[in-house]
C-alpha cells in the first residue's frame, strides 16, 4: 500500500525513489537506518521467582498447627455453656447435624469439641479457575472457658483415591508438602487450601459467638 501511494503522488519518475524510501523503512524495521535505531522486538516477560506458602509449624508436635484464643471479657452472656451451644449450632449448620455426629471425636458439655474433619479439596488454580482433588482432612479441637474459647487446628492431610492396583486410598499428610523440595508450585495449593479452611472455620465460630445468645427450645 505505501509504495502504490507514493507511485500515485510522484508518477513514473518517482517510482525509483519510492522504492529507496521503502528499502530504507524496511532497514529501519531490522533496527537501523534513520528511525532512531533500537530493538523494538517485544522483550520476554520475567517470570517473578515463586514465593513458597508457609504454614504454622510447631517444632515440639513436627505438626503444622494453628492455635488461638478468642475471647470478649465484656460479653455479659458468654459463659461457657453458651459459647459451647453457639459454636455447636455453627459446625452443625455448616456440616449438617448427621455430618457432625459422624464427625465428632469427643464432646463435653460447655468444655470441648473435639472433630476429625473430612470435607472436599478445593485448590486455587487461578484467579477464576478452582477444582475438586480429593479430600482434605483434619483435627479440630475447640475448648471454652467464660468469655473465651481456644482453637487448635493440626493433622491435615490430602487424600485420594487408589492409584494403579491399590485398593486403598493415599493420604498424604501437608507435612510431606510443607518439606518437599520438587513440585511445591503445585502442592503448595494444598496448603493455602487448608491455610483458607482454618482461617474460615475461626472466623465463622468467632463471629456466632459475638451474635446475641438464643437458648435453644429445649435448654430449660
Amino acid at each position: 500500500m505505501a509504495v502504490n501511494s507514493l507511485s500515485a503522488q510522484w508518477g513514473d519518475e518517482g517510482d525509483e525513489a519510492a522504492s529507496n524510501d521503502t528499502a530504507s523503512m524496511e532497514v529501519s524495521a531490522g533496527g537501523g537506518g534513520w528511525s532512531g535505531g533500537g530493538d523494538n522486538s517485544p522483550k520476554p516477560i520475567e517470570k517473578k521467582p515463586y514465593v513458597r506458602f508457609v504454614p504454622p509449624y510447631d517444632s515440639l508436635r513436627e505438626l503444622i498447627f494453628y492455635e488461638g484464643v478468642v475471647d470478649d471479657e465484656q460479653c455479659e452472656t458468654c459463659s461457657e455453656d453458651s459459647l459451647f451451644a453457639r459454636a455447636k449450632r455453627f459446625l452443625i449448620k455448616r456440616f449438617g447435624e448427621k455430618q457432625y455426629k459422624k464427625m465428632i471425636v469427643e464432646e463435653k458439655a460447655n468444655q470441648l469439641i473435639y472433630m476429625k474433619v473430612v470435607m472436599p479439596m478445593v485448590v486455587t488454580l487461578g484467579e477464576y479457575a478452582k477444582r475438586r482433588d480429593g479430600e482434605m482432612e483434619y483435627v479440630m479441637v475447640l475448648r471454652f472457658k467464660e468469655a473465651r474459647y481456644k482453637y487448635q487446628f493440626g493433622n491435615f492431610a490430602h487424600v485420594t483415591d487408589p492409584v494403579g492396583l491399590s485398593n486403598d486410598r493415599l493420604r498424604t499428610y501437608h507435612e510431606y508438602y510443607r518439606s518437599t523440595k520438587k513440585g511445591f508450585e503445585s502442592t503448595d495449593r494444598y496448603l493455602i487450601s487448608a491455610d483458607k479452611e482454618v482461617k474460615k472455620m475461626v472466623d465463622g465460630i468467632s463471629a456466632a459467638l459475638k451474635e446475641a445468645y438464643k437458648p435453644d427450645e429445649d435448654d430449660w
